[in-house]
């Protein structure tokens, strides 16, 4: 591993794919706070991974927008062929911020969770339109990319729209109403959209095994990514009804 020369190197190496550590951390919270067997220490344990996942999610956010504005290089973040499919664990991460949010805090009946919930969750709809559309457009129109190079990690921009509907599922949750109603209709359409790229997507990958077959061992794993998206797909449609 080579040494930086100067210590804003850190920050120029910063990548997207740091947030994928919210999308397990925050996770992890979640299933502790539903866990089945009851245990009252586990709410205040999950509690307090939640609010270490959201000064991770604060920091990750600073660090990246500062190298955003330092050195000006989004293009060269879309232009990667491994760094762009990571800028799909942002919204996949503030996700998990949401959802705990509603999930934890709701029980307790403060009346500021409705209105930021929903709100935190518009801008995750932005942010999951932004990564659905322009990644697969950098792919397309710029990237150089071949059926062998073809991978799983293509998938990541286009989850967070499906992780994305089944946050306005949980959101939806806690409202009545014309906002209720909106929220699914909205949460259906980045449904429809996500689960409908992903597809393609899924579809060109497993000709890419057909013709190619497994990754090299260090990349095996990845043969698993197309999973979230059809286990997610399931979640969110359960969770709209």
């Amino acid at each position: 591993m080579h040494k930086l020369e100067r210590p804003s190197d850190v920050i120029r190496g910063f990548t997207p794919a740091w947030f994928t550590v919210n999308m397990g951390t925050g996770l992890a919270g979640l299933l502790l706070y539903k866990f089945p067997y009851p245990w009252s220490p586990l709410r205040y344990i999950s509690m307090a991974i939640a609010l270490f996942n959201l000064i991770l999610f604060a920091l990750f956010s600073v660090i990246f927008l500062w190298r955003l504005v330092r050195h000006q290089d989004l293009h060269r973040i879309l232009l990667h062929p491994q760094m762009s499919m990571a800028l799909g664990a942002i919204p996949m991460g503030f996700s998990t911020l949401i959802i705990s949010l509603v999930t934890m805090i709701t029980p307790y009946g403060a009346p500021w969770v409705p209105v930021l919930s929903l709100v935190l969750w518009a801008v995750n709809v932005a942010l999951s339109v932004l990564t659905l559309f322009i990644v697969p457009l950098a792919v397309i129109t710029h990237q150089e990319q071949t059926l062998e190079k073809v991978n799983a990690t293509m998938v990541l921009p286009i989850v967070p729209a499906i992780v994305v509907a089944s946050t306005g599922g949980v959101v939806s949750s806690i409202y009545n109403g014309a906002i209720a109603t909106a929220v699914i209709v909205v949460s259906y359409s980045m449904w429809a959209m996500g689960l409908g790229l992903s597809m393609m997507v899924i579809v060109v990958y497993l000709v890419r095994l057909t013709f190619f077959r497994l990754p090299p061992k260090e990349a095996i794993a990845s043969v698993f990514i197309p999973l979230g998206s059809l286990s997610q797909s399931s979640y969110a449609i359960q969770l709209l009804g």
